[in-house]
């Protein structure tokens, strides 16, 4: 059996669809379960009708904790030998439990598929390929379509980096290592180790239960196969302003450095680790600190930046920013190193403006 987690939460505009897209799949032995998480809308009303109406529809619902907490209560009742995750306002394709199933990826602990995105991955794939002279969704991709990639406990540190790093697995793919959609998870191995989603951490979650599962794989497959096609919408949480930036960062990258460290990972994989926390760095000031859609005043923000200057992790990892990265964010992260904030501001709010024309696309 397949169980196939849905996070729900003020989504009764998407819900039916998603519910719809798994019930609809071409392999019938799963059960889907609906986790509500104190939705104020319709949402737990679409949820009781299905389950009504189809006895592989389950739900459970609990007080607003964050999909995290969601997540975690989904694994704690499921009876499937895999596990999926799907959000309540994504889709997914008729043969992707049927491909999970398949006897050949039974001794898998971990099955990896391509997504597709609306509206950003879209665009930025058809530029990529004009760039290289291809037409977008040419032969030179179609070529690579149904193709299986294998993996095992040789792959662990590569893969790992390969998601700090937010690349793909094999050259033109479209997959994502770092979130939970459009792969299955044996559920053995969750259960062997506790692994759970941190619900203390509102941003990077995903990444630290994928890493910590990664590093326990034994063998696993990445599938060529668009299989999960995710819904791009405007008020999507990934979307919106959390003042709380900086601090869930801060907790994020001290779990991530003592699972790495624990691990043995660094400091093999030292650039990668070091290229991630800089990322997580410039997104803290663009999306956090100076969001155009912050009420913070500057003398506020000047704070903020000051405390990332004296953290230990930032420090460190800011003695490499001239070594990685694109040139706007080496910039922006010198601007900071050097107390400039004022720069730093400017740059990020130049930044957020092209970020979200970007996302509109």
């Amino acid at each position: 059996m397949i169980s196939v987690i849905i996070p729900v939460y003020n989504i009764q505009g998407y819900l039916e669809r998603c519910i719809r897209s798994v019930l609809d799949s071409s392999y019938g032995d799963f059960e889907v379960i609906l986790v509500d998480d104190g939705s104020l809308d319709d949402s737990p009303k679409i949820c009781r009708a299905w389950c009504a109406r189809d006895s592989r529809v389950r739900f459970v619902s609990q007080r607003h904790r964050g999909v995290s907490a969601a997540r975690n209560r989904g694994i704690k009742i499921s009876r499937g030998q895999w596990i999926v995750f799907v959000d309540g306002d994504d889709l997914i394709s008729p043969d992707f439990l049927e491909t999970v199933a398949q006897q050949e990826y039974g001794r898998c602990d971990l099955l990896l598929f391509d997504l597709e995105r609306k509206g950003t991955w879209r665009a930025g794939a058809e530029r990529n390929e004009k760039q290289r002279g291809r037409k977008p969704g040419g032969r030179n991709r179609k070529a690579q379509e149904g193709r299986v990639y294998g993996f095992g406990k040789a792959h662990r540190l590569r893969l790992v980096e390969t998601l700090l790093d937010m690349g793909q697995p094999v050259r033109g793919g479209s997959t994502s290592l770092a979130s939970p959609c459009a792969k299955a998870y044996k559920k053995a191995v969750i259960d062997r180790y506790g692994l759970r989603f941190a619900e203390d951490i509102a941003i990077g979650e995903d990444r630290l239960f994928n890493i910590q599962f990664l590093l326990r794989t034994e063998s696993g497959a990445y599938i060529r196969r668009t299989v999960y096609h995710i819904t791009l919408r405007p008020d999507s949480a990934m979307r919106g302003y959390y003042g709380g930036y900086l601090e869930n960062d801060l907790r994020y990258q001290r779990r991530l450095r003592r699972i790495l460290t624990d691990h043995g990972i660094l400091p093999g994989a030292e650039r990668a680790y070091y290229n991630s926390v800089l990322s997580n760095m410039a997104d803290v000031l663009v999306r956090g600190i100076f969001n155009p859609r912050s009420e913070a005043g500057f003398g506020e923000k000047r704070g903020m930046c000051e405390r990332m200057q004296r953290d230990g992790i930032y420090r460190e990892a800011m003695r490499h920013n001239g070594k990685a990265g694109v040139m706007p964010r080496r910039l922006l992260l010198f601007f900071l190193r050097r107390g400039w904030y004022g720069l730093a501001g400017t740059v990020s709010r130049v930044s957020y403006k092209v970020l979200e024309r970007t996302e509109r696309l």
